[in-house]
């Protein structure tokens, strides 16, 4: 009967098939943050995931366990996956333990490398690592998961990170709020672990911009003694201080750059009494380098400071360097690289909308020239409709929630913020 099942599936479908199992659902809450409950997480992550996955030439159907916030139990989940004879499954969770452990770890039935799920584990936990940044837990033997040791395929179980982590930062928070993108980047670390799996080319990750805090891997200090971790760099986490600066003190910043390019480099620090009016930042770029000397004693705390654009080639390096004509503390934060296109556009703007007594309207978008598609997103950045039009096109949001939307043109890139209130 199974053959039979992969059989229809491989004649309807033609192509790779994927299961995503978005844990718990319901009644079944699954881990516990202070903002934001596990089931949750993982629908939104698993979402996304299938969103990217559709795009990909050579997958032809990316199915779900669960599309909502209901009850299904697990015996349910591993017989439809086993029904329909997917060709992989992947289960979607979030990890919890005491507050104060953080990492990343992915299960599979054996590590032994000629296993199939070994062999898609590892690079989906390579994956979330470079996403996060965390603690690696590793890939390890997860035969008596019952949605590993039931399903048919290769099957593997993601733990992305533990949600209930409290003790540097809030790990609930950034998923409640989208830190940084915070769901969508671990989701487009499954989509693209599959892709490296499979030998495929996964879409480009959102809208291109690229985050450094000094959290990251790519962060460094010339010496860790004399830079100290502050509370007050909400919302990124914490920051980095330098108390009576030095010439040759300096932190930096670095990325690979996955799309060569111009880019505006912002900064983000807070402001206080005891900082340094005259921080030097040196950016790196194709060019060569430029110094930017900002006020962190006064101005800009709190926001995004533009330090001007530059190309970038392969890798961006920013650094941070002491000032002698002010040896004040200076903060080293994040640094936020946004390409001319993203969907920051500085051109954005507002329209409020009441919902009529019928409980559904028009909203018409005027498209700048010819044809064009236009893609509707909600505030966590997933896609909820895509219209075709000539001159304008028209959105009818019957039976949508209310909140923030964004409508993109893919033609020129335009953004515009609808905002849809009940």
């Amino acid at each position: 009967m199974l053959i039979i099942y992969r059989l229809i599936s491989f004649v309807i479908f033609g192509g790779i098939t994927i299961c995503l199992d978005p844990g718990h659902g319901g009644t079944s809450t699954g881990a516990y943050g202070e903002f934001i409950l596990e089931k949750d997480v993982v629908l939104e992550v698993a979402l996304q995931v299938q969103n990217l996955l559709v795009q990909i030439p050579g997958i032809s159907f990316v199915a779900l366990t669960r599309d909502g916030d209901y009850n299904v139990a697990l015996q349910a989940r591993s017989e439809y996956a086993n029904s329909w004879g997917f060709d992989y499954f992947l289960s979607i969770h979030e990890n919890a333990f005491n507050g104060s452990v953080q990492g990343t770890e992915t299960f599979c039935y054996s590590l032994d490398p000629a296993d199939p799920s070994y062999q898609l584990a590892l690079p989906i936990q390579n994956g979330i690592l470079d996403a996060y940044g965390y603690t690696d837990r590793g890939v390890k033997e997860g035969s008596y998961l019952h949605v590993i040791r039931e399903t048919d395929m290769p099957a593997i179980l993601g733990e992305g990170s533990f949600l209930d982590y409290t003790l540097n930062w809030n790990e609930s928070y950034l998923y409640a709020n989208n830190v940084n993108d915070h769901v969508g980047i671990q989701a487009w670390a499954y989509a693209s672990g599959i892709c490296e799996f499979l030998g495929l080319t996964c879409p480009s990750y959102g809208n291109g911009v690229i985050l450094m805090d000094n959290l990251s891997p790519g962060f460094s200090v010339d010496d860790s003694l004399e830079w100290s971790l502050e509370t007050s760099g909400a919302p990124w986490m914490l920051n980095c201080a330098a108390t009576g600066v030095e010439p040759e003190r300096y932190a930096s910043w670095s990325s690979t750059i996955p799309v060569n390019g111009s880019y505006t480099v912002k900064s983000w620090w807070t402001s206080g009494s005891d900082r340094s009016s005259s921080v030097c930042y040196r950016i790196f770029h194709s060019a060569g380098q430029s110094d930017v000397f900002v006020d962190q004693y006064a101005t800009g705390g709190g926001e995004w400071v533009s330090l001007g654009n530059y190309s970038f080639n392969g890798e961006c390096t920013v650094q941070m360097v002491g000032s002698e004509s002010d040896p004040g503390e200076m903060i080293a934060d994040a640094i936020k690289l946004v390409p001319p296109l993203g969907t920051e556009s500085e051109s954005v703007s507002t329209l409020g909308v009441m919902q009529n007594p019928a409980s559904s309207f028009t909203i018409t978008l005027p498209i700048a020239s010819g044809s064009s598609e236009v893609h509707i997103y909600n505030s966590a950045g997933r896609r909820v409709s895509s219209l075709r039009g000539v001159g304008v096109v028209e959105w009818t949001p019957i039976d949508m929630p209310q909140g923030v939307y964004f409508a993109m043109e893919t033609r020129l890139m335009q953004s515009v913020k609808l905002v849809y209130i009940r």
